[in-house]
């Protein structure tokens, strides 16, 4: 493996074992961890942006993948939730 995929691979881990672990506490835990995934990818894409304009391009690159990663896998989990509520 090379260095960016070992690097995105422990950006985009550890956020969401986080959020995995606040998902298995109940219905306040999954809250949490929908605001934890939203903080963390907002926090990812300013950061990626800043390292942008002052030529990090590696570690920005990093970044911004991993904040398409955890969007794409928070999406996704949001929609699988919603379609199993029921709304009265």
């Amino acid at each position: 493996m090379n260095k960016t995929f070992k690097e995105v691979l422990l950006c985009t881990g550890i956020p969401l074992l986080l959020s995995l672990i606040l998902c298995m506490t109940g219905e306040s835990g999954m809250l949490a961890a929908g605001i934890l995934v939203l903080l963390v990818s907002g926090a990812y894409f300013l950061i990626g942006l800043g390292l942008l304009l002052v030529e990090n391009k590696h570690f920005s690159k990093v970044l911004l993948l991993s904040t398409g990663i955890i969007l794409l896998v928070g999406f996704s989990t949001c929609g699988l939730i919603l379609n199993g509520l029921r709304f009265n």
